[in-house]
């Protein structure tokens, strides 16, 4: 009902203006809130999924063109009914509302809670279907747990362009239009996109921005000489223009040796003149960050005069994290230890206090609660990233405290960091009592393959042998597997999966109607893609395992590639890595799209009718981890 209701708000004008979004748990006032209005709202809790909690935190978000930013009004609570108030800012073009409760949040059945600004007629104003878009596309998953859906982030543009139909001429918001079209469906995008070429380069004054998007798009189509004379009549146009500063920054990062990374930073600062105060933010910005990359050049060539004169001067939270980053990967090669120790000791020091006393101002797009858990988790990483250089270094006893309470910040629930905590315990504590500390994480399913490990060192030093560890160890996991399936269990779904048909490598053609009787896994991955890669050691184990069941299919599906030759580059990944994957080439990035992926690592776990019984997107870098969730994913969606 709400999704027909938010379709007919968008499209349907009558007399007295747009139509009011309504929500059964919510109400609010003025009907048609606008930029500097009041606005009173009612949260009944007796219609959320939040009806049991005891309190229920409530914050508004405000999206906008280039901000996020979140209000937490003053809420009077009576019984399970919540009220509050609120001043629209100047920027805002929609609201989000947040209600949560611990770790569960009302999402409105996945829909979430919108609202449009509107302006005087009482219509949404122009920028709510650019910032809706998003909200629908990514951000309300980030932020609100809503269904990711590049569907109405594309109905929302449309519905835009109906209601402000000169937004057509805006090149940044019909480029963003286009660019979503492209995404969900290239081959339907393509001949409108190819239109609005045609048409944009016969106009007889174009400004950079056109040019740029002239230039980009005919790229993509692989018309290279075509792209670069737009590319060089922009630069003749424009011998000042943002071209300029865009290609002094490229040439940054394109840069290896220290020295010309900091030549490039010069040349930014020359190239770039800001003329307002949000052009000198971004400048400053831009700085910092091109600062981090040349103390990582520093670093790298060992040069540590010029990296702590650099690093001095940055901001603590900037410094904090490049110092972690460097440490974690100098302890992980055994390279320049003591530098190593310096940095995150220093790192861990400074995100331990803010903790207590955050010397930072609270980020605008962060509500108290999230940016205690931000702070709190910047020192689980920290002090995860200390622990293990001072294992390395052979401090185990100090190494124990730091990764205890990095892991105690975690919950114990995060297997990586449990890694590091019990390789510590055994070195440092090796007692009965710490046998059943790791008992427990195995049992509760957050030992990794290495935990195993140091759980078999404690047991053979308590019995004098191992005799005895694989069936103890098997009774422990028996449990872990039965709390792993009332886990996985609650995230079950029940929707049709998107028929699809598409070609391996070689050439032969696969549907989805054709694996009818097996329970599919649909990996969506790319060659570029961090976490993709390093979930597929993990994924090859799990294919190993559950190939003798001979009911269940891996298909992994490649997809969002950008390089010239899609099939040879994956062919030639799978090739370097060995992996004997059965792949598919989502060439056009189609049925990526029909399924509705919002980020990569996704995987789809389809029962044998077809339909899709569980999405689990991202990799934790737990390898044992994912092939057990995936075990009991295809388990019970087998039944």
């Amino acid at each position: 009902m709400k999704k027909t209701f938010l379709y007919l708000l968008l499209i349907a004008c009558a007399a007295n203006g747009y139509a009011q979004v309504k929500f059964d748990a919510l109400q609010f006032s003025p009907a048609y809130p606008k930029k500097g209005d009041k606005v009173t709202f009612t949260f009944n809790a007796e219609t959320s999924p939040l009806i049991d909690a005891k309190k229920v935190d409530i914050a508004v978000y405000y999206f906008g063109d280039a901000k996020i930013k979140v209000a937490e009004p003053a809420i009077t609570q009576k019984g399970k009914t919540y009220s509050g108030s609120f001043v629209i800012s100047d920027d805002a073009a929609a609201l989000g509302f947040l209600f949560e409760a611990g770790k569960l949040k009302d999402n409105n059945s996945g829909k979430g809670f919108l609202v449009p600004v509107y302006n005087s007629n009482n219509q949404p104003v122009k920028e709510y279907y650019a910032a809706a878009g998003r909200v629908y596309g990514n951000y309300g998953e980030y932020f609100f747990d809503m269904n990711s859906d590049p569907a109405k982030n594309l109905s929302s543009l449309e519905e835009g362009m109906k209601a402000y139909p000169e937004s057509k001429n805006d090149i940044a918001w019909y480029g963003n239009y286009l660019a979503v079209r492209n995404s969900i469906n290239k081959k339907e995008a393509e001949p409108v996109i190819r239109e609005t070429l045609t048409s944009l380069a016969a106009k007889p004054v174009l400004t950079e921005a056109e040019y740029n998007f002239l230039s980009r798009w005919y790229n993509t189509y692989k018309m290279k000489p075509v792209a670069d004379s737009f590319t060089n009549i922009m630069k003749t146009k424009y011998p000042d223009g943002k071209w300029k500063i865009n290609e002094v920054v490229n040439k940054f990062y394109s840069s290896k040796e220290a020295a010309k990374k900091k030549e490039a930073i010069e040349h930014y600062k020359m190239v770039m003149v800001p003329n307002t105060a949000a052009e000198k933010e971004a400048m400053d910005a831009t700085v910092a960050s091109m600062n981090g990359g040349l103390a990582s050049a520093y670093a790298a060539e060992k040069n540590w005069d010029a990296f702590y004169a650099l690093t001095k001067d940055m901001k603590a939270p900037a410094r904090a994290s490049l110092y972690n980053n460097l440490a974690w990967n100098m302890a992980e090669k055994d390279d320049q230890m003591a530098e190593a120790k310096k940095m995150s000791m220093e790192a861990t020091t400074w995100a331990k206090k803010e903790i207590t006393a955050p010397a930072g101002k609270q980020p605008e797009s962060s509500t108290k609660k999230q940016w205690a858990e931000q702070r709190r988790n910047n020192y689980a990483m920290y002090g995860d990233t200390y622990a293990f250089i001072l294992h390395k270094t052979g401090q185990y006893q100090e190494g124990l405290k730091y990764a205890k309470e990095a892991t105690a910040i975690k919950e114990f629930k995060d297997a990586q960091y449990n890694e590091r905590y019990t390789s510590l315990l055994v070195k440092a504590a090796p007692t009965p009592a710490s046998r059943l500390v790791i008992e427990k994480l195995v049992k509760d399913g957050a030992a990794s393959t290495k935990t195993k490990e140091d759980l078999k060192t404690l047991y053979v030093k308590e019995k004098g042998s191992d005799k005895g560890f694989d069936a103890y160890l098997a009774k422990l996991e028996t449990t872990a597997k039965v709390n792993k399936e009332k886990e996985v269990a609650k995230t079950m779904i029940n929707e049709k999966a998107p028929a699809f048909t598409l070609k391996d490598f070689d050439g032969k053609e696969v549907s989805l109607a054709s694996l009818q009787g097996k329970v599919v896994i649909v990996d969506f991955w790319a060659t570029w893609c961090g976490p993709c890669i390093a979930s597929m050691p993990a994924m090859q184990k799990a294919q190993e395992k559950l190939k003798a069941r001979g009911d269940v299919e891996f298909l992994f599906v490649d997809t969002w590639e950008n390089v010239e030759n899609k099939k040879q580059n994956a062919m030639d990944f799978m090739k370097k890595n060995n992996y004997p994957f059965h792949v598919l080439m989502d060439d056009e990035s189609e049925v990526v799209a029909n399924f509705k992926v919002s980020g990569i690592p996704t995987k789809f776990i389809l029962d044998k009718k077809g339909n899709i019984r569980f999405k689990a997107i991202g990799f934790s870098g737990n390898d044992d981890a994912l092939v057990d969730e995936v075990s009991t994913m295809v388990e019970l969606a087998s039944k």
